[in-house]
């Protein structure tokens, strides 16, 4: 049990200096995103409409009147164009914070360990955990960022980069884990 314990924050962090290389040293970190055009007119007209903070999509589809001819409406607006999303915090703040780092630490550990927990139960040898945990990888690729772009329309490449963050990543961890957290 201690080799699961020691193994789980060993990938944890793995995977914490793993996203910071991927985010700061690669280009993964800002592919398919692009700076905004006329930023002070866009962001001062942003400031005038929008209430607050939040994720404001568009078109709106009012799920309180379903009706036909408000499905109907929606429908053609988004069919027409434009659609989009707009994260939207009127408040700046320090892109370095240390609690968005404390944050993504305790993520990294706390999947580090559930990771190990779950090699825990199997009886692979050290090429089965490590396709096991890079499994992990793909699988969370496939499950979050492949739906935001087939739905929401996320650009492609930003797809392709959170898939090596997570793969690259997870196969990380899994060689520390193969080595660590196996029965």
């Amino acid at each position: 049990m201690k080799n699961v314990l020691l193994g789980g924050v060993l990938a944890g962090v793995v995977l914490f200096i793993w996203g910071a290389v991927a985010h700061m040293l690669l280009p993964l970190g800002n592919m398919g995103m692009r700076e905004l055009p006329h930023a002070t007119s866009v962001t001062y007209a942003l400031d005038l409409a929008l209430e607050g903070p939040g994720l404001y999509v568009f078109p709106w589809m009012d799920e309180d009147d379903m009706s036909r001819e408000a499905w109907a409406e929606w429908e053609s607006d988004y069919r027409d164009g434009p659609v989009g999303m707009i994260l939207y915090r009127p408040e700046g703040g320090d892109p370095m914070d240390a609690r968005l780092f404390m944050v993504q630490a305790l993520t990294d550990l706390t999947a580090g360990l559930i990771a190990a927990a779950l090699l825990y139960f199997t009886a692979l040898g050290f090429v089965g955990r490590l396709l096991f945990v890079t499994a992990m990888g793909v699988f969370s690729w496939l499950t979050s960022s492949i739906p935001w772009w087939n739905w929401y329309g996320f650009p492609g490449e930003m797809t392709i980069a959170a898939g090596i963050e997570m793969i690259v990543g997870w196969f990380l961890a899994g060689l520390v884990l193969a080595a660590l957290a196996g029965r």
